[in-house]
Formats: structure tokens, C-alpha cells, sequence
């Protein structure tokens, strides 16, 4: 559970920080801008949100990355539970996949 925390502590931190581009461009910069991820490990965490989440809800996660802090918050605020639900298995999912620590 603790790094089912971590994980969606760390992508909303992602989100949070801000980026550019693309969409994948987009997670992957506001990631390793983070400060807690290397390169490959955000590479890994937006190939994996591009594989498990639905086009609208990477999107938003792609937009909040480029936002910065309270547009992240804003955007994620407004997520449906379903898109909660689908946001919540891709944290758990990336986080056992592209091997974020505890």
C-alpha cells in the first residue's frame, strides 16, 4: 500500500511540475523535473500511462503536467470516480513496472 501511495504522490507531483510538447513528452519532463526519478524510470511511467489509460483521462494527465501546480490540482480534482478507479490501477501498475521505490 505504501507504494501504491508513493506512485500517486510521485505522478501527481509529475503532473504538478510542468512540461512541454507532446503528450508523453509532456509527463516525461514534469517527472524527471520532479527530481525523484531518473530518465528511463519516467520513460517507463509514461509509456505505461499511454498503454493503461483511456485517451481523455492521459490527456488530462498530459495537460496537468503542463499546467503546473494548481492546474494539476484542478484537473485531477475533477476526475470522475470511474476515472479515479482507472488512474489509481495505472499508479499501482507503473509503480510495480517501472520499478519506483518505496
Amino acid at each position: 500500500m505504501k507504494k501504491i501511495f508513493i506512485a500517486s504522490a510521485g505522478l501527481l507531483a509529475l503532473a504538478a511540475c510542468g512540461g512541454g510538447g507532446n503528450d508523453r513528452q509532456a509527463i516525461i519532463d514534469a517527472c524527471v523535473s520532479d527530481g525523484t526519478s531518473d530518465q528511463k524510470t519516467c520513460e517507463c511511467m509514461a509509456d505505461s500511462a499511454e498503454e493503461n489509460l483511456d485517451d481523455d483521462l492521459y490527456s488530462k494527465l498530459a495537460d496537468a503536467a503542463r499546467e503546473g501546480s494548481e492546474g494539476a490540482e484542478e484537473i485531477m480534482g475533477d476526475l470522475t470516480p470511474q476515472q479515479q478507479t482507472q488512474f489509481m490501477s495505472f499508479a499501482m501498475q507503473a509503480a510495480m513496472t517501472c520499478g519506483m521505490s518505496e
